[in-house]
């Protein structure tokens, strides 16, 4: 099964963008379970799209205000939610205090292109 592990950092973590990934962090996103991975810039660089009663609304940020900001996506297979854990545990050990990370089953499904 696929699952998400969006990465949050605390607010004012600025320099997360330019920091480079430490070898031990590298080595971990680059086992074979982790099918996909993308660094996010900070909340302020964010766009929320939302629908107003059929009507499109652009807000400048990010949709909550929060002492954290979704920072990446890691994707990963694992076989169950246990091992899912045990994978993004491990990423935690290589992140900076106060990162966390939110574990979600990807609902399965294909893209229909044009």
């Amino acid at each position: 099964m696929q699952y998400a592990l969006l990465t949050y950092s605390p607010a004012g973590d600025a320099d997360r963008a330019t920091r480079p990934i430490t070898d031990s962090l590298a080595a971990l996103l680059a086992e074979p379970a982790v099918t996909g991975w993308a660094r996010l810039h900070a909340d302020g660089s964010a766009t929320t799209v939302r629908d107003d009663e059929g009507r499109m609304l652009l807000t400048d940020g990010p949709f909550v205000e929060s002492k954290e900001y979704l920072a990446g996506l890691i994707l990963i297979e694992a076989g169950n939610l246990d091992g899912a854990l045990a994978i993004a545990a491990g990423l935690l050990r290589e992140t900076r205090p106060g990162t966390a990370i939110e574990v979600r089953p990807v609902i399965e499904g294909r893209f229909r292109g044009a």
